[in-house]
């Protein structure tokens, strides 16, 4: 946090000396109001919450900063005066480093490492019942082994469309499959996969791309929700092969909160029996 802090109030000063080289007496610049209602909202939306929850600042102190803040995205609004601009930027960087920075370095103040918003969002999604599949993902993630997270999640992820498609029966599934194999055109004219499976353990020789388009067919996915899954499984194979794309907190949030939302949590997903996998 002591980094973020300095790194925000540094970017802060280097604003206002740009507000400070503007010549006219009234900012319109599109790139500097937006650039006050960004510094604003981080402000406002992001640090001052976690500051507040850290609970080594005083609270009177906080909202000072929080009001001048405030007053720097209001400001942002076209036409506004340049005197407007810094005498908000005046206040807050006058005693930034008094009031945050010395307090952190002399160990006065000790940032407590509690629950995370990833954390806190690991928490809210599906529930125990997803089987050991779920719970490494968990734990992965928990311990900072986000690649393999990844991979876990969408196993738990596919095993519910495995689960449900055995639900509805086999039988559903492969129709619909000779269904969208036959259409000439449209969104499936290129569609050409056929399935004939009749187990579980059929099913899963079945490769993840071809379920989703079959299972947007059947109508439990719609074509965003398709997208958006083969994007996760994108993000799964970066996962799991070498190379260079990052892989990173924000990532996987977006990924754990899309399979969520789309599969997990989704009523159509619903089972009448929790999976029993392993």
């Amino acid at each position: 946090m002591l980094g973020q802090l300095k790194a925000f109030f540094e970017d802060v000063k280097t604003f206002r000396n740009t507000v400070r080289a503007v010549e006219s007496k009234t900012i319109g610049q599109n790139n500097i109001r937006k650039k006050a209602e960004e510094i604003g909202t981080l402000w406002c939306h992001d640090i001052s919450p976690r500051l507040h929850a850290n609970g080594g600042f005083q609270p009177a102190m906080l909202d000072k900063y929080t009001a001048d803040f405030s007053r720097l995205i209001k400001v942002s609004a076209p036409s506004n005066l340049k005197s407007s601009y810094l005498s908000v930027l005046d206040a807050v960087t006058k005693d930034s480093r008094k009031d945050f920075i010395l307090p952190v370095q002399q160990a006065k103040i000790v940032f407590s490492k509690g629950p995370s918003h990833f954390d806190n969002l690991l928490t809210q999604i599906a529930t125990s019942d997803e089987g050991d599949y779920y719970k490494e993902a968990l734990s992965c993630a928990k311990n900072g082994y986000l690649r393999a997270a990844t991979v876990m999640g969408w196993c738990t992820v596919v095993n519910r469309i495995h689960r449900k498609i055995e639900e509805i029966g086999f039988p559903a599934f492969n129709v619909r499959s000779a269904y969208l194999a036959s259409q000439t055109a449209g969104r499936f004219k290129k569609f050409n996969q056929t399935q004939n499976v009749n187990s579980l353990s059929e099913l899963r020789t079945v490769f993840d791309t071809v379920i989703l388009w079959i299972i947007e067919g059947m109508g439990l996915i719609d074509s965003n929700q398709h997208t958006r899954l083969a994007s996760c499984f994108d993000m799964r194979n970066q996962a799991a092969h070498p190379g260079e794309a990052p892989s990173t907190e924000y990532n996987l949030a977006s990924f754990f909160s899309d399979i969520n939302e789309i599969v997990l949590s989704n009523a159509n997903f619903a089972l009448q029996k929790p999976p029993t996998q392993k």
